[in-house]
């Protein structure tokens, strides 16, 4: 009976020393991991498979306006494209101005914009291009009852945009250009906010108009509006970009690895709408970001050209800034290849679904 008692006291002893072992080597992982886990600025990059540090922390403030074309920021933001890049974003709907404010004064890391952003970088307003989402999302159209079946009717008329000077107009003048119209002189442009394109138009204060998705695309579905011109189907507009990644000038320099962090989550979630354009089309709508039904969401999501790129994105802005100056919305003086210098950021060398 002793010798069965001192085997089970050695047993019973041996056993508590393993589980001793056991929870301290618990405990030491528990402590490993917690010296691992990400700290203010430090995270785990799933691009990587590396801890990235980030000079000013994870939060990265993200501007966006509602529009069907910002659907890799809208992805990106609720499919986790942003965290998996190691960010925390802090997502602010606001307008052109608000947002330019914001870009100015370091308020806005980062945003989804387009060629009519090279104006203010022109005037200094210190922003970077890094990277191109895809093409198409405007669209120019006239009644059905009207005389305008083509840009080529549009001379003498009178044409609605959303914003003077804006992605729209730009597009529009180009067209014009090419078709022997005067884009300054032989039309008129007057200015109203998108939702109201429409009603200007069936009160013949405007003759067409051209605008951002969905109020085009909406307009030709219910009011059997005619299409002029789609950068979504018309070239040279649907082989370049109409959308763009930018960061504030303050981010790219002080902390590039940011930067580079919102590009590729970005490029990546316009990769993923590209091949899941329903998918896309019912976050936007079910999110209430866009104010189009899903089958017209759908619709434009599917027709858009998504090739996101940075090389792409750099030639394409070439040909957008020679326009611009052509058009006299650049300065004379201005020399484009110093603006375009100053105004492109390569935060990553390019893009390859990476």
């Amino acid at each position: 009976m002793k010798s069965r008692w001192v085997n089970r006291k050695a047993i019973l002893g041996a056993g508590s020393m393993i589980m001793a072992f056991q929870v301290l080597a618990a405990c030491s992982n528990i402590q490993k991991e917690a010296a691992n886990r990400p700290q203010s600025g430090v995270t785990a990059s799933a691009a990587t498979g590396t801890t990235v540090s980030f000079k000013t922390g994870n939060k990265i403030t993200i501007a966006y306006s509602s529009g069907t074309c910002e659907a890799p920021t809208f992805v990106a933001w609720k499919k986790g494209f942003f965290e998996a890049e190691g960010l925390q974003p802090e997502m602010q709907k606001m307008d052109f101005n608000t947002l330019k404010n914001g870009i100015a004064t370091g308020k806005v890391d980062a945003t989804q914009g387009n060629f009519s952003w090279f104006k203010p970088a022109e005037q200094g307003l210190d922003v970077k291009l890094t990277g191109g989402l895809h093409a198409g999302c405007i669209q120019a159209v006239a009644p059905s009852n009207s005389d305008i079946k083509s840009v080529k009717d549009l001379k003498g008329k009178t044409i609605g945009v959303d914003v003077i000077g804006g992605g729209p107009m730009i597009t529009l003048s180009i067209e014009l250009k090419n078709q022997g119209i005067d884009p300054k002189q032989d039309v008129q442009w007057r200015a109203y906010p998108s939702d109201q394109l429409v009603t200007a138009a069936e009160k013949k204060e405007i003759d067409a108009f051209i605008v951002w998705d969905p109020v085009a695309q909406k307009a030709i579905d219910e009011n059997k509006y005619t299409l002029l011109l789609s950068n979504a189907k018309d070239e040279p507009y649907k082989s370049g970009y109409c959308c763009y990644s930018f960061v504030s000038g303050d981010l790219a320099k002080k902390d590039p690895e940011k930067a580079a962090a919102f590009t590729r989550a970005i490029l990546k979630a316009a990769e993923w709408v590209g091949t899941h354009p329903t998918e896309a089309a019912q976050l936007e709508v079910d999110n209430h970001f866009v104010g189009a039904d899903l089958a017209t969401n759908e619709k434009l999501l599917k027709n858009y050209y998504w090739r996101p790129s940075v090389n792409g994105a750099v030639e394409n802005a070439k040909f957008f800034l020679n326009e611009q100056k052509e058009q006299g919305i650049l300065d004379e003086s201005t020399d484009i290849e110093a603006l375009g210098e100053r105004l492109i950021f390569k935060a990553i060398p390019d893009f390859n679904g990476r």
